[in-house]
């Protein structure tokens, strides 16, 4: 029969067992990719990328895996098909910037004990799409897409659930950009679409 001191020792080893433990890994993040929505057909004979923004000095862009102006790219080229002819489609980037603001921490002893959201981060992609189709009937057309989203990290987060937070805020933007360009191509710029 186990006396107590073994009892109590067994209870204690689990205990310090389960407490070195590591946190489960986060799940892995989904890709920002739109190949399956398959491609808009342009009647033009090439896309051109522009990236007309400049980064604020706040801007965090950078320590980003996809930074938003590389997204914006990469949504282009697998968007975006020229099937040959005479127009030109030009995609601008005006704005593709992740800033980040700093939060206000409660102070005293009370914040000792407290896990504040320590940084707010804004998002805004603004992009333009033109197209001009020179021929018997001159087509020029333009369409405008601007995305806005937001979240804020804790104090305590880890610098792989920071990257991890961005790149989803990042992904976020993109499908809205998506679904917006997607309609206004569609509607603004339908004479060069073939499908």
């Amino acid at each position: 029969m186990p006396t107590r001191r073994l009892v109590l020792a067994a209870a204690l080893a689990t205990v310090a067992l389960t407490a070195c433990q590591s946190t489960p890994p986060r799940p892995a993040a989904r890709p920002i990719d739109y190949s399956n929505f398959g491609p808009i057909v342009l009647n033009a004979g090439g896309v051109d990328v522009v990236d007309a923004h400049r980064p604020a000095g706040t801007a965090v862009d950078q320590r980003i895996p996809l930074p938003p102006a590389e997204a914006v790219r990469r949504w282009a080229n697998e968007r975006l098909q020229a099937a040959g002819g005479p127009g030109r489609v030009r995609v601008t980037i005006r704005d593709a910037s992740i800033v980040e603001v700093q939060l206000p921490k409660t102070g005293g002893v009370k914040g000792y004990f407290t896990n504040d959201q320590a940084q707010r981060y804004d998002g805004r992609i603004e992009v333009e799409i033109g197209g001009d189709l020179p021929g018997e009937t001159t087509f020029r057309g333009m369409t405008k897409a601007t995305v806005t989203q937001s979240t804020t990290v804790p104090e305590n987060i880890s610098l792989a659930d920071r990257e991890a937070t961005l790149q989803d805020l990042v992904r976020r933007m993109m499908d809205d950009l998506n679904a917006r360009l997607d309609a206004g191509i569609r509607k603004d710029l339908a004479p060069m679409v073939r499908r």
